[in-house]
């Protein structure tokens, strides 16, 4: 068993896994990285692990002065967050073999310290059954089935070694780090199966648990810097790409090795291609003085057809260069698969007329998608038939198992479709959800939907450790982001929860507008009534009763009757009985009492007539 005691450590151990790490790839070229990783350390080690909050490393690490405040000036917690990657990357690398492992958990700065242990050798199967499912019950009649034996993904002989390898390794963690160490390693698992070429399946067709859409080729980029030098810089950019394209399972991602196989677009069209490429990546990067530029252009591969390109740019210089590489990376990656990204949209596009009832397993997570970025109660009882059927017709596809869970949370959660047979639609919903990520544990809408499932049975920390699950999976997640972000502000954590969503409008402008509630419940409990205003009119949501709640609380607190009065008067449109159920509501969802109190208090001078003593649930 793996020993997980800091204190059972010698410290020469710690210093000795520590110099190996500073010496590594990912923090060689990064002085920041490395000075912030040597001070948490060194400070740890010398008892003073109680110091190492943000404004501290802010002002050793990054030399701000006494003024720096963590909300405006979000370096810690970013340069944290590119730790945490390269320390992951490095541990699954260059230092697989390393005795001691140094980790940054998530939510402080302060690291720990694992002695890992030898694992007994494992067998990986080529095939598994379906674990027996919990029994459906939906607007139909959905019988969730075992699947038949199938084979995940074909390989050759080296294949199979690393991927025993990855599950010697797996084995080796589990107990050390739980769920979430488990999980990324289960990416990685993932990631080896689909390093080597192999024929894909046609879109709509089955694959492993967790993996479905289009198949996306990255192309090596090419170096237009005129120095040789460069090469490895511009490898690396490619590799780094690829790993943060994986992340995201709306898309399938082939391997580095079918990359740099192919070498070039002119030796793939020469190349007898015996697999289902969807989208071809390419690109070039130059430099001009200081600054490195990224053209990065997404070709659909069945027409040649560029369907969306971009320039990135950055600073560069030889302390900064593998961060600015990352960062690019993570935009690039970002910008074509997350959530409502560019071949969301494609993919969309293409789907956009067809019935329901038509649509692929795929292209039923697509109209999902669609529905999650603008709730409409006829939406969501279209996506989730759509999602009953393919949950049958597909039952091995994790993420639709998650969608299904969150379509049935909603009926609780914003009165969309409910059904008489289902009198309990979160427990159906966690129930569901579970299941996704027992299919898929290294997938993060399974635990998204878990976390949505506790938060809504008033079990806050189970939802919040969900939600961490999910972004440890995908630091890139711009709506885990967002959802981490609301739920750690709603229960008073705002200096966490409001740099979260930041991140995640930063990387996803086109982030659903609903999300700004919580700017301007944030601005609203500051006093700060004019930005609070500007926040709630930005959301563009007239069938959400919460979106006039925000807007009908600051009318109220600033004396605007007739603003207040409409709003008011949209809220008893939408739901009737909102004021004889409002804080009873707020309690529900988690959020603080003393938050509560102040919207109930510019309800009240709104005109909305909520009882003007209530009391929690828990008696406070």
């Amino acid at each position: 068993m793996p020993n997980v005691s800091d204190e059972s450590i010698p410290p020469k151990l710690i210093e000795d896994a520590l110099e190996r790490v500073l010496a590594s790839r990912g923090f060689r070229g990064s002085t920041r990285k490395r000075r912030f990783l040597k001070f948490v350390v060194d400070e740890t080690q010398a008892g003073h692990a109680d110091r190492i909050k943000a404004f501290t490393i802010a002002m050793d690490v990054f030399d701000r002065d006494a003024n720096f405040d963590p909300l405006i000036d979000p370096v810690v917690r970013i340069q944290a967050g590119r730790i945490r990657r390269c320390l992951e990357q490095y541990y699954l690398t260059e230092g697989a073999l390393d005795p001691i492992q140094i980790t940054i958990p998530k939510g402080g700065y302060v690291p720990r310290f694992i002695v890992k242990q030898e694992a007994d050798p494992v067998e990986c199967p080529d095939a598994f059954v379906d674990p027996e499912p919990p029994a459906a019950v939906g607007t139909g009649a959905v019988a969730m089935r075992p699947a038949a034996a199938g084979t995940l993904m074909p390989g050759n002989a080296p294949a199979r070694s690393l991927r025993a390898a990855a599950v010697a390794a797996l084995k080796r963690y589990r107990v050390v780090a739980g769920a979430v160490a488990g999980a990324v390693l289960l990416s990685l698992l993932a990631a080896v199966w689909f390093s080597a070429p192999a024929p894909h399946p046609a879109k709509g067709e089955k694959l492993a648990a967790n993996v479905r859409g289009p198949a996306l080729l990255v192309l090596p980029f090419t170096n237009g810097t005129g120095n040789p030098a460069q090469d490895v810089f511009v490898e690396g950019f490619t590799e780094d790409l690829i790993g943060a394209l994986i992340r995201f399972r709306n898309v399938f991602v082939f391997g580095a090795r079918t990359t740099f196989r192919f070498g070039s677009e002119t030796a793939l069209r020469r190349a007898r291609v015996d697999t289902n490429i969807d989208y071809v990546l390419k690109g070039s990067v130059n430099q001009v003085g200081d600054q490195i530029q990224i053209t990065v252009a997404l070709i659909d591969a069945n027409d040649q057809r560029y369907v969306w390109s971009n320039g990135y740019r950055g600073t560069f210089n030889p302390s900064n260069m593998i961060d600015v590489r990352q960062d690019i990376a993570v935009q690039v990656a970002g910008a074509l698969a997350q959530s409502n990204g560019v071949i969301d949209k494609e993919e969309l596009r293409a789907t956009a007329t067809l019935s329901p009832t038509a649509l692929s397993s795929y292209e039923c997570m697509l109209r999902t998608r669609r529905y999650w970025r603008q709730p409409t109660s006829d939406l969501h009882g279209q996506v989730r038939t759509c999602l009953e059927r393919a949950t049958q017709t597909d039952p091995l596809y994790a993420d639709a198992w998650a969608a299904l869970a969150i379509a049935y949370i909603d009926e609780a959660r914003l009165g969309f479709n409910p059904v008489k047979s289902r009198p309990d639609p979160i427990a159906s919903g966690l129930r569901l959800a579970e299941h996704a990520a027992t299919l898929a544990p290294d997938s993060p809408l399974p635990h998204k939907a878990v976390a949505l499932a506790h938060w809504l049975r008033h079990e806050p920390g189970r939802s919040i450790a969900a939600y961490e699950t999910a972004l440890a999976l995908n630091p890139n997640d711009s709506d885990v982001l967002a959802d981490l972000g609301r739920s750690y502000s709603l229960v008073g954590e705002w200096e966490k929860g409001i740099p979260l969503i930041r991140e995640a409008f930063a990387r996803n402008p086109a982030h659903p507008d609903w999300y700004r509630i919580t700017f301007a419940l944030y601005h609203y409990m500051n006093g700060r009534y004019d930005e609070a205003l500007a926040e709630a009119k930005r959301v563009d949501q007239p069938a959400l009763v919460y979106a006039h709640v925000v807007l009908a609380m600051i009318y109220g607190q600033t004396g605007r009757a007739a603003e207040a009065a409409y709003e008011v008067g949209e809220i008893l449109r939408l739901e009737p009985d909102f004021a004889s159920k409002a804080a009873s509501e707020f309690e529900r969802r988690n959020i603080n009492p003393s938050t509560i109190a102040m919207i109930v208090d510019g309800l009240q001078k709104a005109g909305l007539a909520i009882a003007p003593q209530w009391a929690s649930s828990d008696g406070r």
